[in-house]
């Protein structure tokens, strides 16, 4: 969820699982989804009581589009089960404030927070933590590694979430260095506890992590010695009431799927392949509890500029901007286009044009690629959630540019 200008919308940039190289031996067994065993019912039928198991439908609001978003939240708070404000950022110049920057205590959070209360809609705010360079990653390190600035963030948390009364809190402190593993894990357990305390409970936001034998293009064990890993999946298992994992912004940081797309000929900058959050799923699935796993799902999709195939060489794509389905349907409309459901389970068009948005000369003609998410493949999501026995899924984002076919399929 990193900053980005344009368009106002927080995405994430490359980076996917926050992986590092360092002298350590990650091992990356291969775990199945449980089995589904047939169950034989003996004469006389006994009638029985199916107890219905817990699914949540969790939401991301962000500040920057908070009008819309808490407006299409609030009208659809019977199809959530918890919310997250996308409200507060950790500042990293040293000062370790925790910025209000979406102003909490001011409409529409204070509607909506109200009305999801009244209805029994858990919230649990954001606090997002994104060093953009060296200086900000050191800051974050130091954060975490001395033990008196840790200890007084947590009270700084805890200070919030009390005298907000929020049911809890949800940390998304993400490109962090290898370095700061064991402090991060720290910082979570202790806080988990303090929180615990006062009855809140603590959700934990983390990057998503490619198996490495998908994510390179060839593995040996000298590359697998040198994986390291910046957040210790189990420790932040034992310590989080919930571990959203972030299964999007894959683009091509599965190679396998890369290469496998490339040989069928087929343009590929997947937000989210269903093939890719089966892998995502199934490696995490060795070190937290199922149960505790909540499948962060994509609202949005990209823009890239795309340079043609050759004989010797693959398309290549440059990002050029965001896209969400509104501006993707729109757009799609105005150049008569139809997308396409594409190997991903994602919609996709291309088109190509010598001018640009706001009528300027290209010098030349320009071939682009619109790759965006839509409600279809969420739906398809929310079905390998189900069938992994995940805790539900969250949703980034809610901010009135999605498909409004989106609340139709959370069921």
């Amino acid at each position: 969820m990193k900053k980005y200008t344009f368009l106002g919308i927080f995405i994430i940039l490359l980076g996917v699982g926050g992986l590092t190289l360092a002298a350590t031996t990650t091992k990356t067994p291969v775990k199945a989804p449980a089995k589904t065993t047939k169950t034989v019912v003996k004469t006389p039928v006994k009638k029985t009581t199916t107890v219905a198991t817990k699914f949540d439908y969790e939401a991301w609001i962000p500040y920057w589009r908070k009008t819309e978003g808490a407006a299409n939240a609030t009208a659809n708070l019977d199809k959530l089960t918890q919310i997250s404000p996308f409200n507060y950022e950790l500042k990293l110049d040293g000062s370790n404030i925790i910025d209000d920057a979406g102003v909490i205590n001011e409409e529409p959070w204070v509607s909506l927070i109200a009305q999801a209360k009244k209805k029994g809609v858990k919230v649990y705010p954001t606090i997002l933590a994104y060093p953009h360079n060296d200086t900000e990653k050191n800051n974050l390190y130091l954060l975490l590694a001395q033990r008196e600035s840790r200890n007084a963030h947590i009270q700084d948390i805890m200070e919030t979430v009390t005298m907000n009364n929020f049911d809890g809190i949800d940390i998304d402190y993400e490109a962090k260095t290898a370095e700061t593993r064991d402090y991060f894990s720290d910082f979570l357990t202790k806080l988990g506890t303090e929180l615990h305390k006062k009855n809140k409970q603590l959700i934990c936001t983390i990057e998503a992590r490619t198996p490495p034998e998908s994510k390179f293009a060839t593995t040996s064990p000298e590359v697998l010695q040198k994986i390291e890993y910046s957040n210790d999946y189990k420790a932040i298992g034992a310590a989080c009431d919930q571990v959203r994992i972030m299964m999007y912004d894959q683009m091509n940081d599965d190679q396998v799927l890369v290469n496998a797309n490339s040989a069928q000929g087929n343009l590929y900058m997947p937000v989210a392949d269903i093939e890719w959050i089966k892998k995502v799923a199934t490696l995490a699935l060795w070190d937290i509890p199922a149960k505790k796993i909540i499948m962060g799902v994509p609202t949005y999709g990209y823009k890239y500029e795309i340079t043609p195939a050759t004989a010797t060489n693959r398309a290549k794509y440059s990002r050029i901007g965001s896209m969400n389905w509104n501006y993707a349907d729109e757009l799609a409309k105005s150049i008569g286009v139809t997308p396409i459901r594409n190997s991903a389970g994602e919609l996709s068009f291309t088109y190509a044009t010598s001018t640009g948005v706001n009528g300027e000369d290209l010098g030349g003609i320009k071939q682009y690629l619109i790759w965006y998410s839509d409600a279809q493949a969420i739906a398809d999501k929310i079905k390998i959630a189900k069938l992994y026995g995940l805790g539900g899924i969250a949703i980034f984002k809610i901010d009135g540019g999605f498909d409004p076919k989106l609340w139709s399929v959370l069921k």
